[in-house]
């Protein structure tokens, strides 16, 4: 564990995110981790947000089990974390972590759209398997594989808790994946 940097701070806040999106509890007052999530279009973050772990797990609860086990086997398939824990296992570098897409191992450099994810505990950051970029196309690939109903859900939680330019950015195709 470390600190957990700047870059996965809230742009809005311009500090470390304090409070879970969903049940607002404080992330110094609860002993679960917690989740960061940004996607990037472009060079700019359009939609941000932190969800402590039993929030993250009733959201994913709350999805099909065929979107429940499409997304498990695609990242079983698609993302080697073995092999990527043994290559960068010891960096507490973030950087290091989201050079290359989780699943396909496009470079960053080569990706213009795309989401990072990193879990926090506390003030710091848990590594490995987090932090993690997973690319527009990957994300796509997931999407493909949702159930209408899982859509559904997904987009309740984007209106639900998002105003104005972030939700209209991830629409008509859904992303970010809930990583």
């Amino acid at each position: 564990m470390g600190d957990i940097p700047p870059f996965f701070h809230s742009l809005e806040h311009d500090e470390p995110f304090q409070s879970c999106l969903t049940c607002d509890q404080s992330f110094q007052e609860i002993d679960a981790p917690y989740t960061v999530t940004k996607v990037f279009k472009g060079p700019e973050c359009v939609f941000e947000y932190a969800m402590c772990l039993p929030c993250r797990q009733n959201m994913a609860e709350s999805f099909s089990e065929e979107s429940r086990k499409n997304i498990s086997e695609f990242f079983e398939g698609s993302a080697n974390l073995i092999n990527r824990s043994e290559q960068i296992g010891d960096s507490r570098n973030h950087t290091d972590w989201t050079r290359h897409c989780a699943t396909c191992r496009t470079p960053l450099s080569e990706v213009i759209d795309y989401s990072v994810a990193c879990m926090g505990f506390g003030e710091n950051m848990v590594y490995d398997p987090f932090p993690m970029m997973v690319c527009s196309n990957c994300e796509q690939k997931v999407q493909e594989r949702l159930s209408k109903s899982t859509r559904d859900q997904w987009d309740k939680f984007i209106f639900d808790n998002f105003e104005g330019p972030p939700a209209d950015a991830l629409k008509p195709d859904g992303v970010p994946i809930l990583v």
